[in-house]
């Protein structure tokens, strides 16, 4: 009857204001588990759209090394187990989170960064994404609803069809201005607590901005992105107003990366 009411309440949301006090009555943090689980498991059953990093085991060590330290590093959901995940695309220079706990990245985001602070700060912005409820919110706010219910409460056959119709386009996962600089704000925070360089956030975008101008269409393409230039003064803000911030050339760890980056060639 519980999950009933649930199911109901879900699909009634549209008639309920949204914000954080409603969202756990309406989607357990086992339920958006369970939602995040059923969707990476249609992710690697796809390799067609979702082609699977077949290269260097090294380079798959390390992005689990980052994410794992950047996630132990985070307060808000402690019981979540992140995952990290490479996806086998060159020209796709993105990467993206999903509910539950994880994290893709592309082989062409991991060649277009240049040091492990950069890849820190973009491992860290999608996890942001997670911590904050932003994919969470987004599931139960009444566009996919019908989607959402048919994975925690259908058969087997209908969970997979539901699976794959969700991330179609990943189109549930385009975020709003104020997500992007949460998850911005977020990435700072994860970063320095590694004692990773937070500047690597910044870098990255100004790498983004010279190469491909300040109307970004590439990284995270689906989401109503600030402008470069205004994502790099929110981070510039936020990292001269925190204490204790670690700024110094080694936490940049770029002798290392380049070695990583070197096994992708």
């Amino acid at each position: 009857m519980k999950n009933l009411t649930k199911k109901y309440l879900i699909i009634l949301l549209p008639v309920f204001l949204f914000c954080d006090t409603v969202r756990p009555f309406l989607i357990s943090e086992e339920q958006e588990i369970s939602i995040g689980n059923n969707l990476k498991n249609q992710i690697s059953a796809d390799s067609e759209n979702y082609p699977p990093f077949k290269g260097d085991y090294r380079v798959t060590r390390f992005v689990d090394s980052i994410g794992a330290i950047l996630a132990q590093n985070q307060k808000e959901r402690p019981n979540l187990r992140f995952t990290f995940t490479i996806l086998e695309d060159d020209s796709s220079i993105n990467a993206f989170a999903i509910p539950g706990g994880h994290v893709f990245v592309y082989t062409g985001l991991l060649k277009e960064v240049e040091n492990t602070a950069e890849l820190a700060g973009v491992l860290a912005h999608e996890i942001g994404h997670i911590t904050r409820y932003h994919g969470a919110d987004r599931l139960v706010a009444g566009e996919v609803t019908g989607l959402v219910n048919q994975i925690l409460f259908g058969d087997e056959s209908t969970i997979a069809k539901a699976a794959a119709s969700l991330l179609e386009n990943l189109a549930f996962l385009k975020f709003s201005r104020n997500n992007e600089f949460e998850a911005d704000s977020s990435a700072v925070v994860y970063t320095s607590r590694s004692g990773i360089n937070p500047l690597g956030v910044r870098d990255f975008f100004l790498k983004l901005k010279r190469k491909y101008g300040d109307s970004q269409k590439i990284f995270e393409p689906l989401s109503t992105h600030p402008l470069l230039s205004e994502r790099i003064e929110n981070v510039e803000k936020i990292i001269n107003r925190t204490p204790g911030i670690v700024s110094d050339s080694a936490s940049f760890y770029s002798e290392k990366y380049l070695h990583i980056k070197s096994l992708l060639q």
